[in-house]
């Protein structure tokens, strides 16, 4: 644990929360100054523009970058901690005020999603130091993508849940929103063969509905997919979802949010540090809730990579 004396950046995403950020920045912003003191708050105006905003950040010399935002936001950020697949200063620093819909990575980390309670960790300053996962696919356009995430990566049901979610008005409240573009997916979307390879350990082509590449506990809004999964272990839980039909997914909604679906006869559980997926199908991709592209795709872990303050 260090005292915070540091340049602070707040990277505000103010689209948050079905814009929720916007509408109590004034009051935000005071509880945040009040406890940590002096920071620079810069707003997010599109796609992408927290990760620019972060890089520039960290290259000007600031130490300590707050993403202030939901899963999609922390994303961005993470992004920005990099250039050129190389850390700009492994010496930063990642603190999080959770503000948006999903709030999955603060879950796994013990984050309060209280303004005042979040702000009081941040200026303890003690730090975590987690891993990344690193993603490579391609776009829905067929072009290399590259990806940090932090969380969660999934190809197939939560691309496909992602989207839809995306496409929700998000007016019922973060669970319900989820909840219910997770029923509308279980119609559109089906089970599909994926070529599935982890280290040199497993190899094998199932039909699947999803495989999970898993960092932290969380997606989804609250579903714990991965219980046993560590963000600081230095490997991914990997959880491959099964040709499930439709009625054994809502038959065990319950077991997604409690964390039992692992139990499942038609789910499997591994561990790993490299994983390929492939399919001649269509499977899109969802990381941190943002949708990258679509398969083929590999994933590497980055063990203790990134300063995060928790």
């Amino acid at each position: 644990m260090q005292n915070l004396n540091q340049k602070i950046k707040l990277v505000v995403n103010p689209a948050a929360g079905s814009s929720k950020t916007a509408k109590k920045w004034p009051e935000t912003e005071k509880k945040l100054t009040n406890i940590i003191g002096k920071i620079s708050i810069e707003f997010t105006k599109e796609a992408s523009h927290a990760t620019l905003i972060t890089r520039h950040a960290i290259q000007q010399g600031y130490e300590t970058i707050i993403a202030v935002g939901g899963d999609g936001t922390i994303n961005e950020v993470v992004n920005g901690f990099f250039e050129n697949a190389k850390q700009i200063n492994p010496e930063a620093s990642l603190g999080i005020i959770a503000m948006g819909t999903g709030g999955d990575l603060v879950r796994t980390l013990g984050i309060p999603k209280n303004v005042e309670d979040a702000a009081t960790k941040i200026k303890t300053h003690k730090i975590k130091k987690c891993d990344l996962g690193f993603m490579k696919c391609q776009s829905l356009n067929g072009k290399p993508v590259t990806r940090y995430f932090i969380n969660v990566a999934d190809a197939g049901f939560g691309g496909t849940l992602t989207n839809l979610s995306y496409q929700s008005t998000k007016v019922f409240g973060t669970s319900a929103t989820y909840l219910i573009a997770l029923l509308k997916t279980l119609f559109v979307h089906e089970t599909t063969p994926v070529e599935i390879k982890v280290d040199d350990s497993f190899s094998k082509e199932q039909v699947v509905r999803s495989v999970v590449i898993a960092n932290g506990q969380y997606f989804g809004g609250g579903m714990r997919i991965a219980p046993k999964a560590r963000i600081d272990d230095g490997l991914f839980d990997i959880v491959i979802l099964g040709n499930l039909t439709p009625g054994e997914v809502l038959g065990n909604i319950h077991k997604l949010y409690n964390g039992t679906m692992v139990e499942h006869a038609k789910v499997q559980n591994l561990q790993g540090k490299k994983v390929n997926l492939n399919s001649e199908s269509e499977v899109l991709i969802e990381t941190d809730g943002e949708l990258p592209g679509r398969l083929p795709a590999s994933f590497e872990i980055l063990p203790s990579v990134l300063n995060v303050i928790c």
